[in-house]
């Protein structure tokens, strides 16, 4: 499946262990401080909460019994601020103003719950975006070890995963916490034995299914994420070699993996969501036998029914608040464990250092050479066979190199060596007397152009296409058609295309020819009027005829430009002024 969390190495910083610690390296600096502004609405909202909760009391005083209005001082200053004329005048005023206080307090609620849903959804938009950000600035050899589908997986799916059952089930947790809080603190004011039982049941009861549960919810978590996995990578693989399935007929198999992961993704779901909800209907049936309990209890300490009535709607209405509570702040706890092994993945990945940089400005453009100079590459997962060994080649610059090999002989991997993608683990890549390095990388990339073998194309526009990279309003068209007309497609795109330079071409160019889709790719490197351009078997695709088309304008080019052309045929390397054989390293496999 790719590279997994425990292969980044020593590329990742030193993290905290704890989930709340890691969910805390995903938040920057600025959204920590919003996080705590959020937390303020959370307090307040609790407090509104309870001051609607708390409005019930003295309605409910004054409806069992109205004499209580001159008993308690509270109550008689409050009906001289009224101005009512009777009890019942009274009592209308202590309805409204309690229905006012419980709906300004649901408004107030709904308001910050709306403000705290817009934080989490871009929090969910910030974490993708410096994800995908964090994985672009990776070294090429980290791609080495990645599987594109995973990482696609992380940047979308995954966050997804995390935002639904880590991020947003923690701004739950904190807002229902402190209604519950605020809840409890309320209940024990009034009667501290009462609240000690109620507190007592329910940590016991939520507490003891949440041990009992907690590592099949990091169980089932960690078995959904692969399951994920590999629904996102069959997907890929399958559309992505749609062609060969076509014509192998073997759409079957790859439906059969697919729907064997999805399904197993979907088993693992549903086991989350049950083991999250399934306390609810207990605790409810719970709550409802403790508030017949208070109830039988305070009648028997006190069988005035206007005693009893307040500190039972009191009970009762705290509990309307609380159960709820009690249970979404269960839920998140559980949905928190079963995001664990999301969370290690994406707080690694997010926390991996940077591909450190060029910081001039500026190109880096050769002048008498290009040297490889003593040069050694291994691959990682071959560590003890190097493709390239002591490598010494010498490229003048404004001629035109071609380099020859066999099958394994390193040439892909020397050109990935020339691009700067991968630096020589011995020896060096000098331009002049300059060895590149990660301070001067940026600039010697600037200077060259690049044409690889299979030309991606995204399904944009052809102009889009050659301009790779550009937005659509900065694009110079004059740029283009001249790059165009050096690759030997301009005439094709301007006289076959509906839409001349704005036709789009497709997914990866599927409108288009195997020899088209090359050619816009030279046009691609030629865009930028690079000083070096090099080609990676790119003209392979090519008829006879364009090939021969395309050899003569790279011979137009040769004097003007540092040429460097690898290609297994002796034809596309006709037109180069010096050809260069690697030899194969012995015992390397081809």
């Amino acid at each position: 499946m790719g590279r997994n969390v425990e292969q980044t190495g020593s590329n990742l910083k030193q993290l905290p262990s704890g989930s709340f610690g890691k969910l805390r390296t995903l938040l920057t600096p600025a959204e920590q401080r919003r996080s705590l502004v959020m937390l303020s609405l959370v307090i307040l909202m609790a407090l509104a909460e309870t001051a609607g909760v708390l409005s019930i009391m003295p309605f409910l005083s004054v409806l069992g019994r109205p004499e209580v209005i001159h008993e308690q001082p509270f109550l008689s200053y409050a009906w001289k601020l009224s101005g009512a004329q009777d009890a019942h005048g009274f009592l209308m005023a202590l309805g409204v103003s309690s229905i006012l206080l419980v709906v300004l307090s649901s408004a107030f609620k709904t308001i910050t719950l709306h403000l705290l849903n817009r934080f989490v959804q871009f929090l969910r938009h910030s974490i993708s975006s410096r994800l995908l950000e964090r994985y672009l600035h990776q070294p090429y050899a980290f791609f080495l070890e990645s599987n594109p589908s995973l990482l696609a997986r992380n940047v979308i799916s995954e966050v997804d995963q995390l935002t639904d059952n880590a991020i947003y089930p923690l701004s739950q947790l904190v807002a229902q916490g402190a209604v519950a809080t605020a809840m409890t603190a309320l209940v024990f004011a009034y009667d501290p034995v009462i609240a000690l039982g109620i507190v007592l049941a329910l940590g016991l009861l939520y507490g003891g299914i949440y041990l009992l549960a907690r590592k099949l919810l990091f169980n089932t978590g960690r078995d959904g994420q692969i399951a994920n996995g590999q629904r996102y990578q069959t997907c890929n693989e399958a559309l992505g070699g749609i062609k060969d399935i076509k014509i192998t007929h073997s759409a079957m198999a790859w439906l059969t993996r697919f729907s064997g992961a999805s399904r197993e993704f979907a088993r693992h779901t549903a086991n989350s969501d049950t083991l999250a909800q399934s306390p609810l209907y207990l605790v409810e049936a719970t709550g409802y036998s403790l508030l017949i309990v208070i109830a039988l209890l305070l009648l028997g300490q006190n069988s005035d029914i206007a005693h009893v009535l307040p500190a039972l709607g009191l009970y009762g209405f705290a509990a309307y608040r609380m159960l709820p509570s009690a249970q979404i702040m269960y839920r998140s706890l559980a949905k928190l464990k079963f995001s664990a092994a999301i969370l290690d993945t994406l707080y690694r990945d997010i926390n991996l250092q940077d591909e450190p940089l060029s910081r001039v400005a500026g190109s880096l453009l050769p002048m008498r050479e290009i040297r490889l100079r003593d040069v050694h590459y291994a691959y990682p997962s071959r560590p003890d066979h190097p493709v390239l060994a002591g490598l010494n080649m010498r490229i003048p610059a404004y001629t035109s190199v071609g380099i020859a090999g066999a099958s394994g002989a390193g040439k892909s991997t020397l050109m990935d060596v020339l691009l700067g993608l991968l630096a020589p683990q011995h020896g060096s890549l000098l331009v002049d007397d300059t060895p590149i390095n990660a301070g001067n990388l940026a600039n010697w990339q600037r200077t060259i152009g690049y044409v690889p073998q299979s030309i991606y194309l995204a399904d944009t526009s052809v102009a889009e296409n050659i301009a790779f990279g550009m937005a659509a309003d900065y694009i110079d068209m004059e740029a283009v058609e001249r790059a165009a007309r050096a690759a030997q497609i301009h005439d094709f795109i301007v006289s076959d295309l509906p839409q001349g330079y704005r036709t789009l071409v497709g997914d990866r160019g599927i409108r288009l020819s195997g020899g088209q889709r090359q050619r816009i790719g030279i046009a691609r490197a030629l865009y930028r009027d690079p000083a070096v351009l090099l080609m990676d078997e790119a003209t392979s695709a090519l008829d006879n005829a364009t090939e021969e088309a395309v050899n003569a304008a790279i011979q137009n080019l040769s004097g003007k430009k540092t040429i460097i052309v690898i290609a297994h045929r002796d034809a596309s390397l006709r037109s180069c002024n010096q050809i260069l054989h690697l030899p194969t390293p012995p015992g390397l496999d081809s």
